[in-house]
């Protein structure tokens, strides 16, 4: 490593990447093949995607380096199990990544949506801990949750989808403050993502929508930055980032460090609310 180069938190480490069949998800999986991640286990509901991938990535990068796990996240014991599958496989696990999200326009499917984007990554963040955890004999790592600009919007036109992921940006910055981290050594990264080109916003998933908010989708957010530039930009978060920090990725920018904005917005409003007299 040459003098004054940040150390890789990528290279020769095994990686679990959540919903990394499609969309944002494959370009995280591709870019830590090419930054030479050792072993990368993504999981999804999408099967013929999920294989599809991993033919491409066996064929580019060579046998044991990327593995494909059909998993519903949602679903308490597949995670584990997963979770399982990838430790039992390599004794080791360093850097989780919980990527996968549901987005729908009819908020009657709110359990779902909640169970997806919040849930799981409790579930997923809880499980990377009792693996990696120093306090539970593991050697530290990193978890990255992804949450979203709509999480940093007041009245954002998603409202369950906003609030799962101001909920990943809460709990997320919470369970990796120092008191945890220094128990864990295990870094809690937030990235909060900017409009994606990503299948989340692309058939069949924007089939689902009816046609009038469909156009009103598009027209919110008409340009959307590559997956590439948020594949890249996340690496650049796992290599640069604190724990409890919270990052913005967005317009094919690199990443922002938006730590200090988040914390002047809560630490105002709790003055303004005199919170801290009540003893929270």
């Amino acid at each position: 490593m040459s003098e004054g180069k940040q150390p890789s938190h990528v290279e020769d480490k095994v990686f679990l990447v959540t919903g990394g069949a499609a969309g944002v998800g494959a370009g995280i999986v591709r870019t830590l093949l090419l930054e030479n991640a050792r072993y990368v286990a993504f999981l999804d509901i999408a099967v013929r995607e999920g294989s599809v991938l991993e033919a491409e990535l066996l064929e580019k990068f060579g046998a044991l380096r990327a593995k494909f796990i059909k998993c519903d996240i949602s679903d308490e014991e597949q995670l584990g199990a997963a979770f399982r599958q990838v430790f039992d496989k390599y004794r080791r696990l360093d850097v989780v990544i919980n990527n996968a999200a549901m987005l729908s326009a009819d908020d009657r499917a709110y359990k779902k949506i909640v169970d997806v984007n919040f849930s799981a990554t409790i579930n997923s963040t809880l499980n990377a801990l009792d693996i990696m955890g120093a306090d539970k004999g593991g050697k530290g790592g990193t978890i990255v949750n992804l949450s979203s600009l709509l999480a940093l919007r007041p009245k954002a036109r998603l409202p369950v989808y906003a609030a799962t992921k101001i909920a990943v940006l809460q709990f997320s910055n919470s369970i990796g403050a120092e008191s945890y981290y220094s128990q864990s050594q295990v870094r809690v990264l937030t990235v909060c993502l900017g409009p994606t080109d990503t299948a989340i916003l692309q058939k069949p998933n924007i089939s689902n929508f009816d046609k009038d908010y469909t156009k009103d989708l598009t027209a919110r957010a008409p340009i959307r930055q590559r997956v590439e530039s948020a594949a890249n930009g996340i690496i650049e978060v796992i290599n640069r980032g604190t724990s409890s920090s919270t990052w913005m990725i967005a317009d094919d920018k690199p990443p922002v460090d938006i730590t200090k904005n988040i914390l002047n917005g809560f630490e105002a409003m709790s003055a303004s609310l005199d919170i801290n007299s009540l003893g929270f």
